[in-house]
């Protein structure tokens, strides 16, 4: 297995999804072998020592390779708006991602293994070498495409054709929602029936409301997610606006880190709400915050499927969920609104704040919907069945 995070080295929902999963899978008695670049952090693996590690065997590649900017390595011209390649993926990135495939197959050719198993366009060319070097069945799952992480705005061509390559090349593909396989069916001109939907799961043992004490009485909305243009949270902010009209003893949490940090600060300045708006930047533990927050939004541009709302959720909050989200097809008790209707997001804020009736009815009602969602067992178990089709 091929992948770029993975905990405590995360930078968003991948990192969360692949503790989960591969847990379950050696649960289910699949032995893994998960190659991922050098982070530099404190882990039970270190630069291509084999050793296990929760039943994975797992391989650390000398690269710091990350997939997102943080702010002080985003390029600012004179808009104050970050505009670069490298500001949302970092100076360098490109060979950093060549370094790691490189050597991801010098050391996966080594490795005696049923099937390859590739997470997101960054592993792809390594992937598709080792299923011709070792002449082995490859899987990808497609966690995000680039049109999701660039707004659909201006995807890079060079992402574009590697994600496109890889999926056509794969002998399976794995996608988490049908928002998503619509995406690279209509995209990238992927026969609909190679792709797979397995949708994501929650931990409900981790996502628990936690005690903490709130020192204010202001009710306090909550964004979590990283501050690029696909998250969605310049909405938020316009948003936010609109509701601090109506009540002024709102907070805004933002919980994040990106290339759009600043720009989003110099916005919230701008529309005159900074003093209600905190920036708190990246926390590897977000459920102090959801446990103090009144409402959770994820107003995301294009979200392949959003595990936020779940972990919401899971500690008791009611949710606003954008309709431009894989997550929204498998949620009820929720409420939905298109991304870019800021004055809608606006008033469901709004009344989820000032009427306690719809508020604790929304809570009662999700934290009972997530309680019986999928597990990551499910997920597991799922794709073992989908591994079995391209080895039979």
């Amino acid at each position: 297995m091929l992948g770029w995070e993975f905990p405590p080295f995360k930078s968003g929902g991948l990192g969360t999804y692949l503790l989960g999963f591969t847990r379950e899978l050696n649960k289910l008695g699949v032995k893994i072998t998960f190659i991922m670049p050098y982070t530099g952090k404190k882990m039970n693996y270190d630069f291509i020592e084999i050793i296990q590690a929760d039943g994975i065997e797992s391989i650390a590649i000398a690269s710091k390779l990350t997939p997102y900017a943080s702010p002080t390595q985003a390029f600012y011209g004179s808009s104050g708006r970050a505009s670069t390649i490298a500001s949302v993926y970092g100076w360098g990135f490109f060979q950093e991602v060549e370094y790691y495939n490189m050597r991801a197959v010098q050391i996966g050719s080594l490795v005696d293994c049923d099937l390859i198993h590739c997470h997101d366009w960054m592993t792809y060319p390594a992937g598709m070498a080792l299923k011709r070097i070792l002449k082995k069945p490859l899987v990808v799952t497609l966690h995000s495409t680039e049109f999701d992480r660039t707004g659909n705005l201006c995807p890079n061509p060079l992402i574009t054709s590697i994600e496109r390559q890889g999926l056509l090349e794969a002998d399976l593909v794995i996608t988490v929602s049908n928002y998503e396989k619509k995406q690279l069916v209509e995209r990238y001109g992927i026969p609909g029936e190679k792709i797979y939907v397995v949708h994501n799961a929650i931990d409900l043992d981790h996502y628990k409301r936690v005690p903490i004490e709130k020192y204010l009485s202001d009710k306090v909305v909550l964004f979590v997610g990283r501050l690029t243009i696909q998250k969605g949270c310049e909405f938020f902010l316009e948003a936010a606006k609109l509701v601090l009209e109506k009540m002024p003893n709102a907070r805004f949490i933002i919980v994040g880190s990106g290339d759009l940090m600043f720009s989003l600060i110099q916005k919230s300045i701008e529309l005159g709400i900074s003093d209600r708006v905190h920036f708190v930047g990246f926390d590897p533990d977000v459920r102090k915050y959801y446990s103090i927050a009144d409402v959770f939004v994820m107003p995301s541009v294009s979200e392949p499927f959003g595990l936020t709302a779940l972990e919401a959720m899971a500690c008791n909050v009611p949710v606003i969920v954008s309709k431009q989200s894989g997550v929204s097809e498998v949620l009820r008790n929720c409420l939905k609104v298109d991304f870019w209707d800021v004055n809608e997001l606006a008033n469901k804020i709004i009344s989820l704040l000032q009427y306690p009736p719809l508020h604790i009815e929304l809570k009662e009602n999700s934290h009972r919907e997530v309680r019986r969602f999928r597990t990551w067992r499910n997920v597991a178990a799922e794709c073992i069945e989908l591994y079995k089709k391209v080895l039979s």
